[in-house]
């Protein structure tokens, strides 16, 4: 028997044995297609928890992110199902499962704190009243933080 070497793994994809990737890659593509319109279906927050993983037999199973919204998005079964159907999907049935690993790939940027001028103008005067000196000087330090004119 002849060892094999280790292929690159674009060769596989395009080369002889790619042809029998090719099928997948081009389900996980409409998948992805699918999801991407379900998505904007549907409003914030719900529309960035979740992702449509397979469709099969006239059942859309749909990935949440977390358990927590796994039973908020349940409630929401008939409106899902609604939206593929108008994507002209065949589906009797949505079924939902849990993936933690969804939440990771996304990107989550919060909006930075941001404080008032009033706010900070409150603060340093109320730091001058205080007589503790080490909280003092941290409403003062926190103070620094509001906008400036």
């Amino acid at each position: 028997m002849k060892p094999t070497t280790p292929k690159k793994a674009s060769r596989l994809l395009t080369g002889q044995a790619g042809a029998s990737l090719q099928p997948l890659l081009s389900y996980a593509n409409y998948l992805q297609q699918q999801s991407n319109h379900l998505r904007s279906s549907l409003s914030e927050p719900v529309a960035s928890h979740i992702a449509l993983a397979n469709i099969q037999n006239g059942v859309a199973t749909i990935l949440v992110d977390s358990s927590t919204w796994l039973g908020k998005v349940r409630y929401l079964a008939p409106i899902i199902q609604q939206c593929l159907i108008k994507q002209g999907l065949q589906i009797n049935k949505v079924e939902f499962k849990t993936d933690p690993h969804q939440r990771a790939a996304r990107k989550i940027e919060a909006e930075p704190a941001v404080m008032s001028r009033s706010t900070s103008e409150l603060l340093e005067s109320f730091a001058g009243d205080v007589d503790n000196p080490r909280l003092q000087a941290a409403l003062q330090r926190l103070a620094k933080h509001g906008k400036k004119p």
